[in-house]
């Protein structure tokens, strides 16, 4: 098996430098290529639109401007991607993680390129039932069956990653929102288990907005709910035409 080409980014603003130290030293004795992804900020250019009515129809709440920024930055980063094709595969990751960085992550994209899949998250902020479907040496590769939200590191092969931007062009939902849209955006809802990426503990100016955003605001508006039911129905719809290759596939644990 070929070994696919693979780098990192590292998302992060210019000016975070404690954040910026921590992830130097995490990696500094790392053997693949990685680099910071400078963020966006509020305001900054992109050449997607945001849609506060999208957003308050689909999402419930208008987005907070650090939402809206983490959105563009996380694109950014796979523009940036799509405009180096010595690469097959990349590694996005935000600041506020550590990584493990003696992990194979380039073997694990050739064992996901073997069985096509082009998208895994390395890290989920909630616990969603998992269909285990082959493992990659004492890990899983796990199905879920919902969004577990968090977009703090994935890989994404290149031919996702063009379709996925592809289909991007107003800012209606989080970024992590959007990823886990697998049921309409062709990434598929894979994790590898355990994670050999976790969230550091530290302040989040992002979380406490997103707080503050939602204690503001009706999520029960009808718009909202004729949009979640046709979510909850889509998705439904998308497990049960995949139900027999699932299952036929799932592996079992092992006994020690």
């Amino acid at each position: 098996m070929t070994t696919p080409s693979l780098a990192i980014r590292v998302i992060s603003l210019t000016d975070s430098t404690e954040r910026r130290a921590a992830v130097a030293k995490n990696l500094s004795a790392a053997t693949f290529d990685w680099a910071f992804h400078d963020a966006h900020r509020p305001g900054d250019d992109s050449a997607l639109i945001p849609d506060p009515e999208g957003q308050k129809r689909l999402f419930g709440r208008t987005l907070t401007p650090g939402e809206t920024a983490c959105y563009m930055s996380h694109v950014a980063a796979i523009e940036t991607f799509q405009a180096m094709p010595e690469l097959d595969w990349l590694l996005v990751m935000e600041d506020d993680v550590w990584i493990d960085p003696d992990f194979p992550y380039a073997e694990l994209a050739g064992a996901l390129d073997a069985r096509d899949i082009g998208y895994i998250r390395l890290f989920a902020r909630e616990w969603k039932r998992g269909l285990p479907q082959f493992r990659f040496g004492e890990r899983q590769i796990l199905y879920l069956t919902s969004d577990p939200y968090g977009a703090q590191g994935y890989l994404i092969r290149r031919d996702r990653a063009r379709a996925f931007r592809a289909r991007l062009t107003h800012i209606q939902r989080p970024i992590d929102d959007e990823l886990g849209r697998f049921w309409e955006n062709g990434l598929g809802n894979h994790i590898l288990f355990p994670f050999p990426l976790i969230e550091r503990h530290m302040p989040s100016t992002l979380n406490s907005a997103r707080e503050d955003a939602k204690a503001g605001t009706i999520l029960a508006a009808p718009a909202r709910l004729r949009a979640r039911l046709g979510d909850f129905v889509a998705k439904r719809a998308y497990l049960a035409a995949r139900r027999m290759p699932f299952t036929r596939n799932r592996i079992r644990a092992r006994k020690r």
